[in-house]
């Protein structure tokens, strides 16, 4: 079965009927993650894990997702946050009231003259959002706050961002990356700072592109797991007196 090329084509579509969903056309929405979305996020972060070889050391659940994310009573971005990406042929709605302390970003119509992409698990990203016909989950990013004792004011720590790779190279990421930064701005924020993988060059050249600061004296460190349990139960280390 032949697919018309230079078209966005969805798998959920019957092959038969050669037809296509965006037709060249797609809308973004960037919203806040709901209890709703916790099956969607966690096949997400799954893909991230795969994606950077982390597989081994990877022990999210649902279950873990939601008391992270949603049992805290601060508001969003004040505590673990999700934000949730997605795509639609039909335009989202705009809307300027909301309960929370953050606007969706709204990207609609986008036009593509060439694109050729075939999205294999469409329908098992569908938003689990009442009323969203149409609409698909295409990525996420966490943040948490964060805070420098060498910076003034406190900041954004960009924990994850992820595109599924069928919708990669059609500016989704800058558009998260973009939305993070400008809710920092609007908090009155200092900085936004994550990490990025030494060998994942076109990252560290998109960063850079924008104006990021890429510091690679420093390494990441990490107690966990049973070593963090091991060394957090040590008793054979006595405060030291210093004396002048």
């Amino acid at each position: 079965m032949e697919y018309s090329t230079s078209s966005l084509i969805n798998s959920f579509e019957p092959k038969q009927k050669h037809t296509t969903l965006f037709n060249h056309q797609i809308s973004a929405r960037i919203r806040l993650a709901t209890e709703l979305d916790i099956p969607n996020l966690h096949k997400l972060v799954t893909q991230m894990a795969e994606y950077h070889g982390l597989s081994q050391i990877f022990t999210t659940t649902e279950a873990s997702l939601y008391n992270n994310l949603f049992k805290s009573q601060n508001p969003p971005f004040h505590s673990p946050t999700a934000l949730i990406l997605e795509i639609s042929p039909n335009p989202f709605p705009h809307t300027t009231t909301t309960t929370t302390n953050f606007v969706p970003i709204i990207k609609n119509n986008y036009n593509f003259n060439t694109l050729e992409t075939l999205d294999h698990e469409l329908e098992s990203y569908r938003s689990k959002i009442i009323g969203h016909d149409d609409v698909y989950v295409a990525g996420h990013v966490l943040v948490y706050p964060s805070y420098n004792g060498f910076f003034e004011k406190p900041g954004l720590f960009l924990d994850q961002m992820f595109v599924r790779k069928c919708y990669r190279g059609m500016k989704f990421g800058k558009l998260l990356f973009s939305t993070v930064a400008m809710q920092a701005e609007k908090m009155g924020m200092g900085m936004v700072d994550w990490l990025v993988a030494d060998w994942n060059e076109e990252t560290i050249n998109f960063y850079e592109k924008m104006g990021a600061h890429y510091i690679p004296d420093y390494r990441l460190c990490k107690l966990y797991g049973d070593q963090l349990q091991a060394f957090g139960k040590k008793s054979d280390y006595e405060p030291r007196i210093y004396r002048e």
